[in-house]
């Protein structure tokens, strides 16, 4: 048996990425490690990797330049060198390994964070909420919904193996019992827009190419029409929640958090704070918001909507950047995966389904050394690839670990 180096590489270093929470700086330097190995081993591939993915690039060297205007400047260094990083790995992963051999990869990682979970036992104090190796039942609800995807994208397609259906329903049943026992409405959410635009999709690939597309492009204006409307009534909808359940589920109050974000921006509208320099102890606005919602441990939180917190930290200049990169991957692979409703076509484009709707409520990219940023990035480039295969009338992938294995 032979071993691809990119594939062990890579493994090793999404495996790392989802040990973070539990392990710390250790599994960090293992991220470190095995991400720049696979980097550094065709320094010419680099390179050419680099000027394909331009605008990807542009982003993660803007929020670096931050460190100019920002408001903590060793921070804004630090966490937008560990970015770029995290970019420079995520591009190599996908422009050397075949789309399907990833997700096999990403299956395999996230189970084993799966059942380290489960070996751990973690859960919040309160009962409401499972954590396994992750420090927040969110974070949890975020690894399952990947794992409960990816099982799900393998688990369809009937031109693979037997084993590898067998072993995505496996997975799939694991990633789904996780979502449910986090407790989050935020993972509960992405699960559901993504095997509802995966029934449609399933659906639609009965019917002739051009009527497949135009009906599929009513589909996802029409969801997407249900996804606003739904969002501009999430405090009313949260409240209810609390009513039935009795239950925390951290939704309510995000329309004030937005008017105040709105509020950041116009202040700061082209450059923003800097990257990572908001909640930060010693800000007025974070330590304002800690207090009001309760975060006692002083760290973490946000905008909960992507494009509010990003242009707050980076502008709007900068957050328009990763909004378009983010939905011009998601249209490109919404168009493959109607043309070719393969296991790797669905995983990237659900995958983007996800990130989406996530980010009308929660803040799932760009942050440094996490295992979502890392997929996000390899999805945008795999789109990316697709096209420009079509441009060439390529039939398959080419190039290193190309092709559909």
């Amino acid at each position: 048996m032979t071993l691809c180096p990119n594939a062990v590489l890579t493994l090793a270093a999404l495996t790392a990425l989802l040990f973070v929470p539990l392990m710390g700086g250790a599994a960090a330097a293992g991220f470190l490690a095995f991400g720049l190995a696979l980097v550094v081993r065709r320094p010419a591939a680099t390179l050419a990797e680099a000027r394909a993915q331009a605008p990807l690039w542009l982003l993660a060297l803007w929020c670096l330049a931050s460190v100019i205007w920002s408001d903590e400047p060793a921070l804004t260094l630090r966490y937008g060198a560990q970015l770029a990083v995290t970019f420079a790995v995520a591009i190599a992963m996908a422009s050397r390994l075949a789309p399907l051999t990833f997700l096999k990869l990403a299956l395999m990682a996230y189970l084993l964070a799966a059942l380290a979970g489960f070996a751990t036992g973690r859960a919040r104090g309160d009962g409401l909420g499972f954590l396994g190796i992750f420090n927040s039942k969110n974070a949890l609800a975020n690894a399952a919904s990947i794992l409960l995807l990816a099982g799900v994208c393998l688990a369809v397609d009937r031109r693979l193996p037997a084993g590898w259906r067998l072993a995505g329903a496996g997975a799939a049943g694991i990633g789904g019992l996780q979502v449910l026992m986090a407790h989050s409405v935020g993972g509960a959410v992405a699960s559901a827009a993504v095997l509802g635009t995966l029934a449609l999709l399933l659906a639609l690939r009965r019917l002739p190419p051009r009527p497949r597309l135009v009906a599929g492009l009513i589909g996802v204006l029409a969801a997407g029409l249900a996804l606003i409307a739904l969002v501009a009534q999430i405090d009313v909808l949260a409240a209810r929640f609390l009513d039935a359940t009795g239950r925390d589920f951290t939704l309510t109050g995000r329309t004030d958090l937005w008017r105040l974000a709105l509020d950041e921006i116009a202040h700061r509208p082209l450059f923003g704070a800097g990257f990572q320099a908001v909640w930060v102890r010693g800000n007025p606005l974070a330590e304002m918001l800690w207090a009001e919602f309760g975060v006692e441990s002083r760290t973490g939180f946000h905008f909960h909507n992507a494009f509010l917190s990003n242009a707050v930290e980076i502008g709007l200049p900068a957050a328009l950047l990763q909004a378009a990169l983010v939905l011009g991957a998601l249209a490109g692979a919404l168009g493959w995966a109607l043309r070719d409703t393969r296991a790797e076509t669905l995983f990237v484009a659900l995958f983007l389904v996800r990130q989406a709707v996530l980010s009308l409520i929660e803040v799932p990219y760009f942050f440094q050394f996490d295992h979502t940023t890392a997929l996000t990035v390899v999805a945008i480039v795999y789109v990316q690839r697709a096209r420009a295969g079509r441009r060439a009338e390529a039939v398959p992938m080419s190039g290193p670990g190309g092709g559909r294995h």
